[in-house]
């Protein structure tokens, strides 16, 4: 089986009660249970290194910090001993010059008896300068130690203890592929697991530094254990970021080769596998930088000239030569509130909108059972309503069913857990968007027929409980942990693809998990804000045939690129310089790995943002990253050109992205029960109610369209058709004011009696009595 397998017969165990395991035929109920503790072990290996991970880069840091701390403390020490001594060299220095000057000016003594003087004088002063020169020597000794690492390690040394009762045991659990770039790692590893943690000086040193070793060894004067495994410790920590160790058991820390196509299959398949992945044209790397090479010039020169002739005077530059960009905002002309067009007496129920798209959509066909082979009963749609509400507002499905009428707990729990998964919840909201796709309204927001424009944002959330998906964050949840929504919208205000991510990870990761699930939606053009951007990310989009627009932060403050055959006579006019050259031999060396990287994920053997993640953590030394990375470079100095010199560009970049802001209102609009908060810890739990959240707003949006839809068929006047579609175009379909999310109070006279029979304590009756006569509080006794 591979990894989905894994998951699925995995997740099926998990879902199931004891009992509904244990009634399995054998051959089914051990492929189930085998494939549980294949997940659970591949998991649990995955969180181990996470925790190890995490609790080293702190560490570090804590001892980063303290050397530092000493660092300046003994700073301070040392310039006020400097002080000192330099007052004291003054009074010595100046004092004894004083001196001989006075002999020497003294005519009553002849030259003989001046050389006596003084040599007497001198000789006086040999305590005073042992004194001096012992100070001298004591600064000079700290000064050494300062520039040296010898406090750094009494740090991590005196820290070692508790990283050591938190790392050892999963250092011991861990089973690390055999790797043979790093056999004296290993060889470290497996002394340690072999000694369980209790070493001596017999512990192998290969793997450390010479200043490090000379640091545990103190010049073979002693071996200093807790400082041995504290960089034991850092060094697994830095070979498992930088891809030089693996895993052999893992879903997120295996090698980059597992992730993708094999070698083998590559070798033996690549025309067909290039072919399916419609990559032909890229085969060749000098005929594709070659294209490049043309194409970035050209736009060098169109950039420059624009700019030297007056046609792009949004441009600027400051005394040191960087540019500044000006982007107007585009001028709304005054019409009717779109908000206005909506029901204004009526507040149509949540319940409502649901079934009412369903109607038209069939969207609740997608909750599948999780195991389809087996025919069950599926339950009333109302408790899928109820389900989807619950998990989509923040309220939570037990909540939801005691303050639902003709939903029973049971009934709704047995349905969230049987019947609701991510890819079912990701196939509603394809409904959704196809049943949109095909009205014509929502095409009143496409700038242009020939193409679709996307973005997408993330939006933080905390988890209630502990979650291994989370992360802490004080910028963002305080002492709390929290999670990121990354959303993609398209012009149409279509939300077509959501992911929950730990809040630690880069957004931009995900970018191409969005872009590649175009079943429904199609992108042309895809923007983002600075954390969606790498310039990896750059390379690989256009390779993929998606043109990358981000908007980059302190875009005066990126590197341009240019090819090395572009001499520098040819740009002497130019105001927007390269500040490098492309390295066109690394791309070329490793172009083949480059497309067996992109057929990987065009192909969808493996999601793009697995992959990244990996293949991000390799940056310091993997080679096809840097090679990525350097065709990305070409491919963002081509946009940034574009972006500089086209206003219109820069201008639908901010609409694009002004809407998935506008989305992230309505996600906090929706989220009634928890507006900043997700109730469930488990990842899958966390994209289920996700998907929940985007298909009530994807079929309020929806709603929104159909309801408009039949007000302009019904509006026979021209005019007034006119102001209707003016203001939908001017205005944001995304609109809530008019939906009753809120649910409905009960204010029926049963509601209004006591269910529980709460009546006053008896003490504070009697306390009434003695304080107010009795009267009044006899009367509320009886």
């Amino acid at each position: 089986l591979n990894h989905e397998g894994i998951r699925y017969y995995a997740t099926s165990v998990i879902k199931s009660e004891i009992f509904q395991v244990a009634r399995r035929v054998d051959e089914d109920r051990y492929l189930h249970v085998i494939a549980f503790i294949a997940y659970q072990y591949y998991r649990l290996q995955d969180n181990l290194v996470d925790v190890l991970l995490t609790s080293l880069q702190s560490y570090q840091n804590r001892a980063q910090r303290e050397h530092k701390e000493q660092c300046y403390a003994r700073r301070d020490h040392r310039n006020q001993a400097f002080k000192g001594l330099i007052g004291y060299l003054d009074e010595q220095v100046l004092g004894t010059l004083a001196a001989i000057r006075t002999i020497n000016e003294n005519d009553k003594l002849d030259d003989t008896k001046k050389v006596e003087s003084i040599r007497e004088l001198l000789e006086s002063r040999t305590v005073e300068q042992r004194q001096v020169e012992t100070e001298v020597a004591t600064l000079k000794t700290e000064l050494e130690n300062e520039l040296g690492n010898n406090d750094y390690y009494q740090a991590l040394e005196a820290r070692s203890i508790r990283i050591q009762n938190r790392v050892s045991p999963i250092i011991k659990a861990i089973d690390f592929h055999d790797e043979s770039n790093v056999k004296d790692l290993l060889k470290a590893i497996q002394y340690f697991k072999d000694k369980d943690g209790a070493i001596d000086k017999s512990a192998p040193l290969g793997f450390l530094k010479s200043a490090e070793r000379e640091a545990v060894t103190e010049g073979n004067q002693r071996f200093r254990v807790s400082l041995y495994k504290a960089l034991l410790f850092i060094h697994i920590q830095g070979a498992i970021k930088s891809g030089a160790l693996n895993l052999e058991h893992s879903f997120k820390y295996r090698s980059l080769d597992s992730y993708l196509i094999s070698r083998e299959r590559w070798f033996r398949n690549k025309k067909v596998l290039l072919e399916r992945a419609a990559l032909q044209s890229f085969v060749d790397p000098k005929n594709v930088l070659k294209e490049l090479d043309e194409m970035l010039y050209r736009q060098y020169v169109t950039t420059n000239n624009n700019i030297i002739d007056g046609s792009n005077i949004l441009v600027s530059f400051d005394k040191k030569g960087r540019f500044r960009l000006k982007t107007p905002k585009q001028d709304n002309p005054e019409v009717e509130p779109l908000q206005n067009f909506f029901p204004d007496r009526h507040y149509v129920p949540l319940l409502e909108v649901l079934a009412t798209v369903n109607r038209h959509s069939g969207f609740l066909d997608e909750f599948q059972h999780w195991q389809q082979r087996y025919h069950r009963t599926t339950p009333p749609q109302k408790v899928f309503y109820a389900g989807i509400i619950g998990l989509g507002c923040g309220i939570g499905t037990r909540e939801m069913a005691q303050i639902s009428r003709q939903i029973n707990e049971s009934e709704l729990e047995h349905a969230v857990n049987w019947f609701f998964s991510p890819e079912g919840a990701r196939a509603a909201n394809d409904r959704v968007l196809r049943l949109m796709g095909r009205l014509e309204l929502p095409n009143i927001y496409r700038h242009s027929s020939e193409q679709l424009h996307t973005s997408s944002d993330g939006q933080k959330f905390e988890v209630r409980a502990d979650s291994l998906n989370a992360n802490y964050s004080f910028k963002y949840f305080g002492k709390g942990q929290g999670v990121s929504v990354y959303s993609f919208i398209d012009e149409r205000n279509l939300l077509w693809y959501s992911v929950v991510i730990s809040a630690a990870e880069r957004e931009s990761a995900y970018v191409i998990d969005g872009l590649m699930y175009n079943d429904v939606i199609k992108s042309d053009i895809h923007s983002t804000d600075s954390h969606g951007y790498t310039e990896s990310i750059f390379g690989a989009t256009y390779l993929l045939g998606f043109s990358y627009a981000p908007r980059i932060k302190n875009l005066k403050r990126q590197r341009l690129y240019i090819f090395k055959g572009r001499g520098k006579a040819q740009r002497s006019t130019w105001k927007i310089n390269p500040a490098g050259y492309i390295d066109t031999k690394l791309i070329e060396e490793n172009w083949d790995d480059i497309l067996r990287l992109i057929v990987t994920i065009k192909l969808k053997e493996i999601t793009a943002s697995e992959l990244f993640r990996r293949l991000n953590s390799y940056s310091k030394q993997h080679a096809l990253y840097r090679a990525l990375k350097a065709f990305g470079k070409i491919i963002k100095s081509i946009f940034i050109l574009r972006y500089i010199d086209n206003l219109e560009l820069r201008q639908m970049i901010e609409r694009q992205l002004n809407k998935i802001e506008q989305a992230h209102h309505f996600t906090r609009a929706v989220s009634r029960g928890n507006p900043r908060e997700f109730i469930q810890t488990e990842k899958q739990e966390q994209e289920i109610a996700e998907g929940c959240k985007r298909l009530i707003k994807n079929s309020s949006t929806c709603w929104n369209y159909l309801y408009l839809s039949q007000k302009l068929e019904k509006n026979d006047l021209p005019e007034t058709r006119e102001v209707i579609l003016k203001a939908i175009a001017s205005g944001s379909v995304i609109s809530w004011q008019h939906i009753n999310l809120l649910g409905e109070y009960d204010f029926s006279e049963e509601r209004l009696q006591d269910s529980f029979g709460i009546k006053l304590p008896k003490l504070m009756i009697e306390m009434g009595e003695i304080l107010g006569g009795g009267k009044i509080h006899k009367s509320l006794a009886h």
